[in-house]
């Protein structure tokens, strides 16, 4: 079985209306203009049967609009209502908007795997974010695991790749242990560093996607991420449709049949709870 671990779909009424959406929000606005590839649902139904993808994750972004949150989360949903044995729903949210707590809420009586793709820049003002430390202390009680992109300190630009490196995803993890993180693009680098022991002791809650990797790093990631985490970390993702899914398939063929077993499929079944 494959699961990749993240992709993207959006609705109709946001990829038809890209200009009043980037007036409306900030963060849409960094990742999106007239030629970003956007899918909606049975795109992704399709593209993953053509590469034999048994499920996706579908995530939303980290929005700064409420109503753009609300939006994607609940076509997310029904997408995954649809297709229930292939789309696992993740509940994203804008962690300054009062109505987030309420809307995580809503989407895990809905039955959604996780919180994110969250764009975040983490720093000690967030730890003081009443409502964002809800949304963990909530996500703790339900054992959902968060997603959150990781940018990486060195390297070429893109369109929403932030600030938001290693050492603050760390410091993220050591004050909030009870949490179980997804970090993707391996953390922006931040797999590596548990080769350091009380690093690996403090990332033990610690997941990390592979999304854009073809885009990001060589193929040799893998095998280097395995040996200085672990084989039951790393997943499987493609960040389709800002990446094609086959060439990330491609990229893992030098791979043995165990580290695909738990790369593909045994490491999300673990960290979403599936």
């Amino acid at each position: 079985m494959i699961i990749d671990s993240l992709t993207h779909i959006l609705p109709t009424e946001v990829s038809s209306n890209i200009e009043k959406y980037k007036k409306i929000d900030q963060l849409f606005d960094s990742l999106f203009d007239e030629k970003t590839k956007i899918i909606e649902t049975d795109d992704l139904i399709k593209n993953m049967k053509s590469n034999n993808i048994d499920k996706s994750v579908v995530a939303g972004f980290g929005w700064n609009d409420y109503g753009l949150a609300s939006l994607v989360n609940e076509y997310i949903y029904d997408a995954s209502n649809k297709y229930q044995e292939k789309i696992i729903p993740l509940c994203s949210l804008d962690i300054n908007s009062k109505f987030s707590e309420q809307e995580l809420l809503k989407c895990i009586s809905k039955g959604v795997k996780g919180i994110g793709e969250l764009h975040i820049d983490y720093d000690n003002k967030l730890e003081k974010n009443t409502i964002f430390k809800n949304i963990l202390n909530i996500a703790s009680e339900n054992n959902l695991p968060i997603l959150i992109h990781g940018s990486e300190p060195v390297g070429h630009l893109y369109n929403g790749k932030g600030n938001n490196h290693p050492k603050k995803l760390y410091e993220l993890v050591k004050n909030n242990p009870s949490n179980k993180f997804i970090f993707s693009h391996f953390g922006g680098g931040l797999v590596f560093y548990e080769q350091m022991p009380e690093v690996k002791k403090a990332l033990r809650n610690v997941y990390y996607d592979s999304s854009a990797q073809p885009y990001l790093y060589n193929k040799n990631i893998y095998r280097n991420a395995i040996n200085s985490s672990s084989i039951e970390k790393i997943l499987f993702a493609s960040d389709y449709p800002l990446i094609n899914i086959k060439r990330c398939l491609s990229e893992t063929d030098y791979l043995d049949n165990e580290e695909k077993s738990h790369i593909f499929s045994h490491n999300s079944i673990s960290a979403y709870n599936l």
